[in-house]
């Protein structure tokens, strides 16, 4: 069972052991990025990255200083009893996520959150030291084979990321976490060979008895929600009538009584997306939808776009229960195009409660549609007279808790263009927003209008207040309107009286009262209104956007962060003391998503130094005395940071060309990782000349980085119009050349380290890992100050400095005896992310 250098020999069911832990490990961490998104906030998805990468990032470290376990321990004892302790505390732990009393959000008030945050972070961070020990064991004593089960690693990995997207509609969230924890105990089985023993007799039990109890994990496991996240839409005391999951959102329905102050006349339906994320309702329509459009409906404010309009042909961004399609079907349309990015809702709606909907989306005007409105746009060659876009953006993050921090690119400037292409010649597009955003609409419509040479939007533009929507959101009911062709004074006069105005109606309880911010046809009577004018007609509008605190500027697909309220210089103590010590009051108007990730690299910063670099500076300080330990440490930082700032930028830009969150994380995740894992295979093939072979392959990474840069928009621009299938080809094709060059500098780099100066090599994965962990944060903050092609070129930079760093090292003598690669290998487990 040795090689003659008296190694283990791997064997076939070494592979496939390490692939299906791996594949575990990643469904876990995608899972419980969910929950987390549902549990508290689509912020907190990073705290799972994070997270996971420390706990192998401490692996790594406590294998380098337990010698007997990296050494003398044979590996048929010690991976099946890790891989049974990993699916253990996987469940244990995720357990005890539910009962600490979490609460980030009274972090200042409540002093006891202190104790609660680091301990509910390394009981998340558990069973990911254990899997990761695991495969640290194997890869430190894999020998020559090191490369072929780095893949077999990177392979599982993958199906892993693929796996979540089927599995996490069939379990559910706690269910899919039970799932991860079954496929770990196969994977002790397939580390004892699956040999017959009284071990694996227990064990498969075991993983039998796992598997049953997924199926009834949501029940018997419920996750717990903090206990300020709510919805109005969502009826105190209330089970839902409905409950699924995807990989992207989990959905409730209810049945929502009467409640006439809030606009409710009658009962209703609504749902709910992450347990009060994002919501929407419609009434009950089982008597029919032409018997409820018959009633008396007033104060509608989306009915402003349809004055003066014939039969227009409507096309709704965000249809979600459908009520702006009511309102379409009322004010007479003749062709409803109605898009909804997700599938569960589109479900609701026609199949499961069609009854219920009373066949809304059957009627002969209607067309719904299920796809990311903005890339349905981008391919439609129709036209509109009526575009509507009402509160598409939500708190739900669209594809993991950590991939999205409010983005959307259904606001941007590019976003506006396609609009107004897409309206006939006196078509409008009217989009809601809170009125402490209207003042960005604007300043987008003013930009598009300069960028378009199309003179001043002064007499195409509306922005205005007006009454509570029947079934609506509570704050949201203003807007900004623009028309292709100028408004005209009596249309405004009717518009006017539409949302309210000239009544003697008051305010509502959330200080909501009709109001008109900017016509073509009133003088400013306060400040914002002043403002909103200045945006419209003002020839300098830099010094607007630089005498306000707020973010005014258009946002673009490079930096689609529209809720980013304040600029990252303003952002001091009182905003850190506003998010963390008042609670989620506010949460829109406060800069929320930058506070959060703030405060996580400083926790991730802080932790990961604790836990993977002082324990080596303490037992390990012999490899700080190697010779080109400096510029060995800076080649495996920038193989770490520049590696997860390209696995950022990937999903971000092919998110919009996909138009699924479904297909942009199962496609490519799950294809850069698996690539990768073919470029590390690869990697062992080049045992000649390391230096070589290094030079050669950080000069492909930088070159395709690059290249991958300049073609990426024109070639996804160019295909934007191919169906789905072909779609995620192109996709695949874009990421795969990128993915096989990435996989090979990192095992290259850690022969060349064995041979250089062994004692250096746990401090070459500790640094890697470190980077990695603040890497994932470091390159959503990047995002949103530079945008994401700065992105992608810092991390070229960081590829081009790993060059340097490690030609710099290139003449130096070695620290000992020159090592056999197959009989010396790494004694560190490397960070999640391959690079």
């Amino acid at each position: 069972m040795s090689t003659s250098h008296g190694m283990p020999m791997v064997r076939c069911h070494h592979y496939i052991g390490i692939f299906l832990l791996s594949a575990a490990t990643l469904l876990l961490e995608l899972a419980l990025m969910r929950v987390l998104s549902v549990s508290t906030w689509y912020h907190f998805g990073f705290l799972v990255i994070s997270t996971a990468l420390l706990g192998f990032g401490v692996s790594g470290v406590t294998l380098s200083l337990w010698q007997r376990l990296r050494e003398e321990t044979p590996l048929n004892r010690s991976l099946p009893f890790l891989a049974v302790l990993f699916a253990f505390v996987t469940l244990v732990s995720f357990w005890l996520m539910q009962l600490i009393p979490f609460s980030p959000f009274h972090l200042i008030l409540d002093p006891w959150q202190l104790i609660y945050t680091p301990l509910y972070y390394l009981v998340l961070a558990a069973p990911f030291f254990c899997s990761g020990l695991a495969i640290a064991v194997l890869l430190s004593r894999g020998g020559g084979a090191v490369n072929r089960l780095y893949g077999a690693d990177l392979l599982g990995a993958g199906l892993g990321c693929a796996a979540v997207v089927g599995l996490m509609p069939a379990f559910g969230g706690s269910g899919s976490v039970a799932v991860a924890a079954t496929v770990g105990l196969i994977a002790a089985l397939a580390f004892n060979s699956f040999r017959p023993s009284t071990f694996s007799f227990l064990v498969g039990l075991a993983a039998v008895g796992m598997l049953a109890f997924a199926f009834a994990a949501d029940q018997v496991l419920p996750i717990s929600i903090i206990p300020e996240k709510t919805h109005a839409l969502k009826p105190v005391g209330r089970s839902p009538i409905y409950t699924k999951w995807n990989a992207f959102s989990k959905v409730d329905v209810y049945a929502a009584p009467p409640v006439p102050e809030q606009g409710r006349p009658g009962p209703g339906f609504s749902i709910i997306i992450d347990e009060g994320a994002a919501g929407t309702a419609i009434p009950d329509l089982s008597m029919g939808v032409d018997n409820f459009l018959a009633r008396p409906q007033e104060f509608i404010a989306s009915g402003l776009p349809y004055i003066g309009k014939d039969h227009p042909k409507v096309l709704i961004i965000g249809s979600g229960a459908g009520r702006e399609v009511l309102e379409a079907l009322k004010f007479g349309a003749s062709s409803i195009t109605a898009v909804e990015i997700n599938p569960i809702v589109n479900d609701v709606v026609t199949n499961r409660m069609r009854e219920q909907w009373g066949g809304l989306f059957e009627e002969p005007e209607v067309q719904l549609v299920t796809e990311d409105a903005r890339t349905f746009v981008s391919r439609s060659k129709e036209k509109y007279d009526v575009i509507i876009s009402v509160q598409t953006i939500s708190d739900a993050a669209l594809t993991s808790g950590a991939l999205s921090l409010a983005e959307s690119y259904v606001l941007t400037l590019e976003a506006f263009e396609e609009y107004w292409n897409h309206l006939t010649s006196k078509g409008c597009l009217l989009v809601t927003r809170p009125p402490e955003q209207l003042a960005r609409v604007v300043a987008t419509v003013r930009e598009l209008f300069d960028h378009l040479g199309l003179g001043s939007p002064a007499d195409h533009l509306l922005a205005f207040r007006g009454l509570l929507v029947p079934y609506g959101p509570h704050r949201f009911m203003s807007g900004v309107l623009l028309q292709k062709s100028p408004l005209q004074h009596e249309q405004v006069d009717i518009m006017a009286r539409r949302i309210g105005l000239g009544r003697d109606i008051g305010q509502d309880d959330f200080g909501n009262y009709p109001e008109i911010f900017y016509s073509p046809f009133e003088k400013p009577r306060n400040q914002y209104d002043a403002l909103i004018a200045d945006l419209v007609k003002s020839p300098d509008l830099e010094r607007i956007y630089g005498s306000v605190e707020e973010m005014l500027r258009p946002t673009t697909d490079d930096q689609p962060f529209f809720n980013q309220s304040q600029r990252w210089s303003h952002l001091g103590l009182r905003a850190f003391v506003s998010v963390w010590g008042a609670g989620w009051a506010g949460e829109h108007y406060q800069p929320t998503a930058q506070v959060t990730l703030v405060v996580l690299l400083i926790q991730a910063t802080v932790v990961a130094a604790v836990m993977i670099l002082l324990p080596l500076a303490r037992f390990e300080r012999r490899g700080l005395q190697a010779n080109g330990r400096w510029a060995f440490l800076t080649y495996f930082a920038g193989l770490g940071l520049g590696f997860i700032l390209i696995e950022i930028v990937l999903l971000q830009r092919l998110s919009l060309f996909l138009g699924q969150p479904i297909y942009t994380f199962s496609v490519v995740l799950a294809s850069l990782l698996i690539f990768t894992g073919g470029g590390s295979y690869l990697a062992g093939r080049f045992r000649n000349d390391p230096y070589h072979a290094l030079s050669y392959s950080l000069l492909t990474v930088v070159g395709a980085i690059l290249l991958t840069q300049l073609i990426m928009q024109p070639l996804l621009s160019a295909t934007l119009g191919l169906a789905m299938p072909l779609r995620v080809g192109v996709a695949i094709a874009l990421v795969a050349p990128l993915g096989l060059v990435l996989g090979v500098p990192f095992p290259t780099g850690l022969r060349l380290v064995n041979e250089q100066a062994l004692e250096l090599v746990p401090w070459a994965w500790a640094v890697n890992g470190f980077f990695t962990v603040i890497g994932s944060v470091v390159a959503m903050i990047l995002g949103m100050i530079l945008g994401f092609t700065a992105v992608f070129i810092i991390a070229a930079a960081c590829y081009a400095a790993a060059l340097i760093a490690i030609r710099m090292t290139e003449r130096r003598p070695a620290t000992h005896r020159e090592l056999e690669p197959s009989c010396e290998q790494p004694t560190i487990r490397p960070p999640r992310k391959p690079v």
